[in-house]
Parts: C-alpha cells; sequence; structure tokens
C-alpha cells in the first residue's frame, strides 16, 4: 500500500472552523482515484507517552490518500485528482509538504472513532543509512512496539520521497500510526517494561520522534 501525506500548518484553529461539516468538499478533495483518505486533525502536540529529541516540526493537520502502488499515486497526483488538503480552504492553509510513503501495517487498527490516534515523525539518525533505518524499524523495533500493553493498532509509513534540508537530507523519514484505547494506556505502555526495552531501541537509529494525537475524519474507504 502506498500513502500520500499532507502535513499541514493552519492560519487559524481548525476547532473553530465549519470545515468538517463539508463532507462533499472533503470527498471531492480526495478524489476517485484514491482507495480512500483520511483527515488528521491535531489536537495535542506534546510527546505523549514518550520522553525523547523532538523535531521542529509542528502541525495542526494530516491528510493521508491511500492507493495500490506507486504508479496510481502518480496518475492521481499529475491528473490532479486528489487535494494534499483534502478541500480545506486555501485561506486557511498556511504551510504544506507532501510525503511518500510506503504502508506497513503491523497490527490491524481498529475501527474508525473507536480508541485514540497518536501519529508520529521518525527522523533517522545521522549516521545510519537509509537502509539500516528501515531494517531497524521494520524488524525488530516493530516487534517490540507490537509488544506494547494496550496497543489497539500500528502502522509504519517508511518515507520513500518528501522535503529536505539545506543540506539534502530527509526531514521525515518515518511517520508511525499506533492506536490505543485512550491517553492513560499510552502513558502506561510506555512506562511499561517492553515500553522502555522499546525507547532504548529507538535510540540506536531514530534521532527524533515528534508526537502528534489525531481526530481523524474517514471520507471514504481505509482509516
Amino acid at each position: 500500500m502506498i500513502t500520500v501525506m499532507g502535513l499541514i500548518q493552519t492560519a487559524t484553529d481548525l476547532s473553530e472552523t465549519s470545515y468538517f461539516d463539508n463532507e462533499e468538499a472533503m470527498r471531492r478533495g480526495v478524489g476517485d482515484l484514491c482507495l480512500g483518505g483520511v483527515f488528521n486533525r491535531v489536537v495535542d502536540n506534546s510527546q505523549k507517552g514518550i520522553s525523547y529529541a523532538r523535531g521542529g516540526v509542528e502541525l495542526d493537520a494530516i491528510t493521508q490518500f491511500f492507493f495500490p502502488d506507486i504508479s496510481a499515486s502518480m496518475t492521481a497526483a499529475s491528473m490532479g485528482s486528489f487535494n494534499l488538503s483534502m478541500g480545506l480552504p486555501g485561506p486557511l492553509v498556511a504551510e504544506m509538504q507532501s510525503i511518500l510513503c510506503l504502508q506497513n501495517t503491523v497490527v490491524e487498527p481498529p475501527v474508525l472513532g473507536q480508541g485514540l490516534k497518536r501519529m508520529s515523525i521518525l527522523r533517522k539518525r545521522p549516521d545510519v543509512s537509509s537502509e539500516e533505518f528501515q531494517k531497524q524499524w521494520f524488524e525488530l523495533h516493530g516487534l517490540l512496539v507490537k509488544r506494547l500493553p494496550g496497543l489497539a493498532g500500528y502502522r509504519q509509513n517508511l518515507v520513500l520521497d518528501g522535503p529536505r534540508d539545506e543540506d539534502g537530507h530527509m526531514m521525515v523519514d518515518g511517520m508511525v500510526e499506533l492506536w490505543f484505547p485512550d491517553g492513560e494506556t499510552i502513558d502506561s505502555a510506555f512506562q511499561s517494561d517492553i515500553g522502555n526495552t522499546t525507547m532504548m531501541h529507538a535510540k540506536e537509529f531514530i534521532a527524533e520522534i515528534s508526537t502528534f494525537l489525531v481526530e481523524p475524519h474517514c471520507v471514504r474507504g481505509l482509516s
């Protein structure tokens, strides 16, 4: 599965807009070539559950568009069949960047609306290659996260292309999606023995983790 995500900073608080009442505009923003789309409104940008070096990216929303393969995503992009802001009115968008990801579902997420969704931007250590980052994340780290108590869903999104810094390095190497029943379960999961082991392993290949609690709005298809 391929996912295109929009990393959005807004000019105003989205909770004070009527955007989410306009379902038709959101559907048009997804387009017919996507398998589905999700608009994730950020409701908390603290490091929920963890104490870890945080990057400088602060977001107000993260959009997701799902495609069966890269070819389909490129066709949709070239045809302009989906809107990266998912129909969010232009004046509300202060800044927006896109990332193209390879999605790996480790634990199938719950039905939309059940539990709490937590998304995290990962940036690899500069001394770790892209190949080693993927190996560590998809193999041992994935197994460790899967064992977190109370975990209800887990997806890894390996960034294939996205924004780069002035030195040409990727600014986002991975996007994590975790689901838990509630905030207390997130805290207790990462304070557990397996949670401590998981974060110790993270330091071997991840430089920064920037975490966001989100409120997902599913437009069509996958959540």
